[in-house]
């Protein structure tokens, strides 16, 4: 069975270190989703080496990406028995868009010391429903779920905690992998708005996502917390956790606030 997700990261190789694909609308939210974005830059890794587990991948979004055609240029930074590095561009109408750096590896590449020193925080899934709101086109592919006391600032019930917990997994099924790590470590509302309410957009402007292990199944837990707002920037931290408790990635980034629900409840 094709996934979404895999038709919607496919890419033609145009020349040497170049690729073109179609970005899909149906990943939007506002704008196509920073996480499909970041997916479209590891099928390129998939595309150019053997190595197909992300380790640390880290994107700079310059202006917002349209649906549509994008070229993308790789340049191999590096490369030895456990690792790969390229810097990836992201260019559409000749416009420099995204700029990505990141670092694959192969399957027990590493071994070592393995500590764990915080838990998930993670609900029970019998009280979680599906996320109503706001139905982007995002929504339509990744299922996400949380309590529903985690939805009370969509009815204007704000200046609560900014925090969420819940579940994600695609709507068709898809198992996850590396790219729907990279995708999903982007995929929680941002947690400020839990404070504010609905905003007309948050854009990203920097996430860096860090890959520890890549579980069999096809959901993960997670949790995403803003700690600081400062002049309408704000930072969302994200952990991702299999089914079973295993840490499965962290990533942090940092947004822009665009417009604020100026009445919030103390």
């Amino acid at each position: 069975m094709e996934y979404k997700l895999d038709r919607d990261v496919h890419m033609e190789q145009i020349g040497e270190n170049r690729f073109v694909i179609e970005i899909s609308r149906d990943w939007n939210i506002v704008a196509p989703h920073g996480g499909y974005l970041m997916a479209i830059a590891g099928k390129v890794f998939h595309e150019i080496t053997n190595f197909n587990i992300p380790l640390s991948m880290t994107a700079y979004y310059h202006k917002p990406t349209l649906p549509g055609k994008a070229v993308l240029f790789v340049n191999r930074v590096m490369e030895n028995k456990r690792l790969v590095t390229a810097k990836i561009t992201l260019l559409q109408e000749n416009n420099e868009i995204i700029s990505f750096i990141g670092t694959f590896t192969r399957e027990n590449a590493f071994k070592g010391l393995t500590l764990i020193q915080k838990q998930p925080l993670l609900p029970d899934l019998n009280t979680c429903i599906e996320f109503p709101y706001p139905r982007y086109p995002f929504f339509n592919q990744v299922k996400l779920c949380v309590p529903p006391d985690q939805f009370s600032w969509v009815d204007g019930d704000t200046g609560g905690e900014t925090f969420f917990s819940g579940y994600f997994s695609f709507q068709d099924g898809r198992p996850l992998d590396g790219l729907a790590v990279l995708l999903l470590a982007d995929a929680s509302p941002p947690p400020v708005l839990r404070y504010t309410g609905p905003v007309q957009w948050v854009p990203t402007i920097e996430m860096s996502v860090q890959v520890r292990y890549v579980p069999p199944g096809t959901r993960l837990g997670f949790q995403s917390s803003t700690n600081f707002v400062t002049n309408g920037l704000t930072e969302t931290d994200v952990e991702l956790w299999s089914e079973k408790g295993e840490l499965v990635a962290i990533g942090r980034q940092l947004a822009v606030i665009r417009e604020t629900n100026r009445n919030i409840k103390k």
